[in-house]
This record gives C-alpha cells, sequence and structure tokens, in this order.
C-alpha cells in the first residue's frame, strides 16, 4: 500500500467515462495526476458521486464549521521560555525581550522597520496560542505602517545611568516607555535588569 503526499491548495477533481466504459477519477496537484478506474457499472458510478458528496458535506461540517486558525511560519509570533520572550517576524529571530509588553512593542517596531505586517500571534510555554494583532496594531499609527511615540522614554540605547546604589554604571539596552528600561552592567551585557520604577534609575555622572 502507497501513501502519496502532495501539497496544492488548489487541486483539481475530474471524472471522466472513457469509451471502454471505464469511469475514472482524476485528482491533479503538486504537478501529479493520480487516475482511480472506479469501474464499469452505473452502480460504481453512483456509489462515486455519493462518496464525493459525503466528502463535500464532511469537509463543510468536520472542518469549515469549527475552523480555527493556527499560526503560520511567515506570521510574527511572541513565544515564552524561561522568563524571556522571543520575537519572530516572517521566519526570522527579532530578539528577546523581558516582558510580554516590551516584546510586543518590539514586534511592532520591526514591522515598521521591515514593512511587513503578517497576523501577529503569542504562544505560551504550553504551545497555546492566542491572536494578538490588536495588541501589536496599537503602536502603529492611524496609517498603519508608523510607530506612535512610546510615552516616558526618556533614554537612548548606549545612555549611562545608575541603578540603585552608585556602586557601578549600568548601560541602556532600551528605554520602552511605560513598559521599562533595560539596561545591563557595563562591561558585561549578560548581567540584565528591567527596570519599570524609574526612580530607580539616574543619569550616569562620574
Amino acid at each position: 500500500m502507497a501513501d502519496l503526499t502532495l501539497r496544492d491548495n488548489a487541486p483539481r477533481f475530474h471524472v471522466e467515462r472513457h469509451d471502454t466504459g471505464d469511469v475514472e477519477l482524476m485528482v491533479s496537484a503538486d504537478g501529479t495526476t493520480v487516475r482511480i478506474n472506479i469501474g464499469r457499472d452505473h452502480e460504481d458510478a453512483s456509489s462515486l458521486s455519493e462518496r464525493l458528496r459525503h466528502l463535500s458535506e464532511n469537509a463543510a461540517r468536520d472542518i469549515l464549521a469549527d475552523w480555527w486558525d493556527i499560526p503560520d511560519e511567515s506570521d510574527a509570533c511572541i513565544s515564552v521560555d524561561r522568563d524571556r520572550y522571543h520575537v519572530a517576524l516572517d521566519g526570522s529571530t527579532v530578539g528577546t525581550y523581558p516582558s510580554r509588553e516590551v516584546a510586543e512593542i518590539a514586534l511592532a517596531r520591526a514591522m515598521v522597520t521591515h514593512g511587513v505586517f503578517p497576523r501577529a500571534w503569542y504562544i505560551n510555554d504550553r504551545g497555546n496560542h492566542t491572536d494578538i494583532d490588536a495588541d501589536i496594531r496599537r503602536w502603529h499609527d492611524e496609517g498603519g505602517d508608523q510607530m506612535v511615540p512610546l510615552p516616558g522614554v526618556e533614554y537612548q540605547p548606549g545612555d549611562l545611568v545608575w541603578h540603585g546604589d552608585p556602586d557601578w554604571p549600568y548601560k541602556v539596552v532600551d528605554d520602552w516607555g511605560e513598559a521599562g528600561v533595560e539596561i545591563h552592567t557595563v562591561g558585561d551585557p549578560t548581567v540584565r535588569a528591567h527596570v519599570t520604577d524609574r526612580t530607580q534609575l539616574r543619569p550616569y555622572s562620574p
């Protein structure tokens, strides 16, 4: 028994009765045509017609009626792993971020940068997915292709700041406005902190 898998979003189906009396069902997809000889009897042709009708009914009842969308590799996705939020756009990694809100802003910004605006999804640590189009698009302007200004931004990437006790300076990774500021210790970018209380930050001065 052979198992043939073809991929085609518009397969073609054709039924024909030849001069010999044979009824043939043809399925064409992905550059391949499969021909199935059904038989010569009226009963065979009637059975084929009934099976095709059931196929159409089953597709409408079991698939279309309970249809739900799932993420596609060309979509935009935010996933979470080990308390970091991973952003991907159109099959490419954008980066990892300290919170979901920051990741949403980063994704909105990446869409503007690359000029692509696919559907957006959030995938939790159990693999469940949620449509977050509205959460992403709220960061775009009315035209839909530029960012709105982020309220509360004070710092630029690369700025030096004090965090808490002024014993060691930090460098700003990015200021996400009301979503907080991500910083890392000078000299070691792996030691990071996500600061949401701005009173803990002060501009660096020697």
